[in-house]
């Protein structure tokens, strides 16, 4: 009877042992599992650069503080917030080094209000989606009244940004009247050469938005005019990607298309135009 009390004894100690030890295993087993769900349902993080430049405000510039800052940026930085497997960081280029920069593979976007065209289309991705809309027009001097269109710039000048979608415009139409083209005078960095020259008669008009005319009129001691009608379509900037970033740029369209129907998007832009004029001291 003894033996048998002992052997019982023994029996559940040790069944007390096994007992233990397979919850031991299990919650081992859990803790792991858990691990192991948590580090699949972390984000991998990856960092992009984006190519912008800091010349064209209200849409990209520095502020007070030499920061970076402008519609473009703010409209990336709400994307930006809706992608957490990427995080930008932005590289401010001349502007006609960005796509340069995008196609050598020294940035993953290129920001800077590009248009589509063919040329661009055969190097690289664009978003679907655009972020900002405008008609371009000529732009001349108050006292000119005999320009209207690219015809009469005939044999007469006009100043454009390099690698720009005006430009291509300009181009685009003297290869289709090589007899007689306008003359491009392509000016980089501020505008300020480009308002310089058209104030002292040396080009005798320009590309521009709306808007920028508007800029212009405000800050510079000049009156320029939008004269005829619009040169081309009503044209969407889009962002532009490398050739093989579809993934990227899927995201991109998904996040421009959420702002949209938020309305946010047009928040962005209103904000970031007044934000500049007040800074600017101009309401």
């Amino acid at each position: 009877m003894q033996g048998q009390m002992t052997f019982r004894k023994l029996f559940n100690r040790e069944l007390n042992m096994k007992k233990m030890l397979f919850f031991s295993v299990i919650m081992v087993l859990t803790v792991l599992g858990c691990a192991k769900k948590e580090e699949a349902g972390s984000v991998s993080v990856q960092r992009l650069r984006v190519g912008t430049s800091n010349d064209y405000p209200p849409y990209c510039y520095l502020d007070p503080n030499g920061e970076l800052a402008g519609f473009e940026k703010d409209v990336l930085d709400a994307i930006d917030k809706k992608l957490p497997e990427y995080r930008f960081s932005y590289e401010v280029l001349e502007f006609k080094n960005i796509l340069s920069s995008l196609e050598a593979g020294r940035i993953d976007i290129a920001a800077h209000q590009f248009g589509v065209n063919e040329e661009r289309q055969e190097k690289f991705l664009f978003s679907d989606e655009g972020y900002i809309g405008s008609y371009s027009y000529i732009v001349v001097p108050e006292s000119t009244n005999d320009i209207h269109s690219l015809d009469d710039l005939r044999g007469k000048h006009i100043s454009v940004p390099p690698a720009s979608g005006w430009a291509y415009t300009v181009e685009s139409y003297n290869a289709e009247h090589p007899d007689n083209p306008v003359l491009i005078d392509y000016y980089e960095a501020t505008p300020d050469v480009l308002i310089t020259n058209m104030t002292m008669g040396v080009i005798d008009a320009t590309l521009l938005t709306e808007s920028d005319v508007r800029l212009i009129n405000t800050f510079w001691p000049v009156n320029f005019k939008i004269s005829g009608e619009p040169i081309g379509d009503f044209e969407e900037s889009r962002f532009v990607f490398q050739k093989n970033a579809g993934k990227l740029r899927n995201a991109v369209d998904r996040a421009l298309r959420e702002l949209k129907d938020s309305g946010e998007l047009g928040a962005i832009q209103k904000k970031a135009v007044d934000d500049f004029f007040k800074n600017a001291g101009r309401q």
